[in-house]
């Protein structure tokens, strides 16, 4: 659905057909849906990953990241981003920035649920300049230009735990 969308100011015969098989689809299987499996493990388990530059025409890159609560997907989203990033590690900074921000808010439902959450979360990421930039809080000629709202990856970052992972490991290039 979501290449689709992109198609939407004009559409082509082809784009025609892979609806009628998005449709086809949700009309054969109306009762899938999404599984939550019963057990004590609630933590909550991100994964973070970007396609930098990936769109042709404005050379911006998408964000990808889905979050677990044990073996069970309950977030995800995959968006263009809304500027263009200079490299890829500035790329994958703002998607763990967007991660970061939703592993907080999973955070706040599960507590309003009175369900306990252990901190901190883990955080998956395949880019080490992206968890170098979050760990260390010094501006570099490198990082200067990234914009401050992507800061809040260092302002929290005692609440979650972030691994790096290797890229033909990793979960949320699916998402």
């Amino acid at each position: 659905m979501g290449k689709l969308s992109h198609c939407l100011d004009c559409p082509t015969q082809a784009h025609y057909t892979a609806t009628l098989c998005v449709l086809k689809y949700l009309k054969q299987s109306p009762a899938t849906g999404l599984f939550f499996a019963t057990s004590s493990n609630v933590s909550p388990t991100g994964f973070s990953d970007a396609d930098w530059a990936v769109c042709l025409d404005t050379r911006r890159s998408v964000t990808g990241y889905c979050f677990y609560l044990g073996s069970s997907l309950i977030s995800w989203k995959s968006k263009k981003q809304p500027t263009v990033a200079r490299s890829s590690s500035e790329a994958e900074y703002h998607t763990l920035t967007l991660a970061v921000c939703e592993a907080q808010w999973i955070s706040f439902i599960l507590a309003n649920l009175h369900l306990p959450v252990t901190k901190p979360i883990p955080l998956y990421c395949d880019s080490q300049s992206a968890l170098y930039i979050a760990a260390i809080p010094v501006f570099h000629e490198r990082t200067k230009h990234i914009e401050v709202d992507c800061h809040v990856v260092r302002e929290r970052e005692s609440h979650f735990w972030f691994i790096e992972v290797a890229s033909d490991f990793h979960q949320g290039s699916s998402c």
